[in-house]
């Protein structure tokens, strides 16, 4: 059986914060392999890092964080090479795409689900309007939201919990990423929800490898 590919490395990973004039170490030395078609999980309990180091993934530091030193091999290029936000933007959503805790804080209540979706197609892919309205619904069909054309132009607020994240979902998947960050994504659920969002994540894994 030939060899996986592997997508991301990181090394030696050093993060720290400034904090009321002193500098605290968030994360120390920490390195991972991340291999196609592969689930990874990172382990800890809450306010070990976990959050802080796949932020490291996609240039999401808060502004009084920064990489003390480490590097993040992808797609041949270390990231942490990238110094500008127009410089990530290549990068966060179009090949490395997160889903939150909170699909409340993900998503802007004040623009309907279907356009919300449209934005990031329209944004990487340049596609039209009309393609992107039709590439919409599939991944809102795709991720288990009922008669997703009716449902294109409700607001957030129209959508239970659980459907909220499953439209999180179909946005971080709107490019087809390479991978897939998952922080902690049922937090916010019930435990019947939460089977079905893991379960649904899981399939959605299959299809796409």
């Amino acid at each position: 059986m030939s060899e996986k590919e592997k997508i991301l490395s990181a090394s030696d990973i050093v993060v720290q914060f400034q904090l009321r004039n002193k500098m605290l170490t968030a994360i120390r030395h920490v390195s991972l392999d991340l291999y196609e078609g592969e689930t990874l999980a990172i382990v800890g309990e809450s306010g070990s890092g976990k959050s802080v180091l796949t932020k490291t993934f996609t240039g999401m530091l808060d502004s009084n964080g920064h990489i003390e030193s480490g590097t993040c091999m992808f797609e041949g290029k270390n990231l942490y090479d990238i110094k500008t936000d127009a410089g990530w933007e290549k990068i966060r959503g179009k090949k490395i795409a997160t889903v939150f805790q909170d699909p409340m804080t993900s998503l802007n209540p004040i623009i309907p689900i279907g356009r919300q979706i449209t934005e990031v197609i329209e944004k990487h892919q340049g596609k039209s309007k009309e393609e992107a309205k039709a590439m919409a619904i599939q991944l809102m069909e795709e991720v288990g939201i009922y008669n997703a054309a009716g449902r294109f132009d409700e607001y957030p607020f129209q959508y239970s919990g659980g459907m909220r994240q499953r439209i999180v979902i179909a946005i971080a998947l709107a490019c087809h990423p390479k991978i897939l960050i998952c922080d902690e994504p049922t937090t916010a659920l019930d435990v019947t929800i939460q089977a079905q969002i893991i379960r649904l994540i899981k399939d959605l894994q299959k299809q796409y490898n």
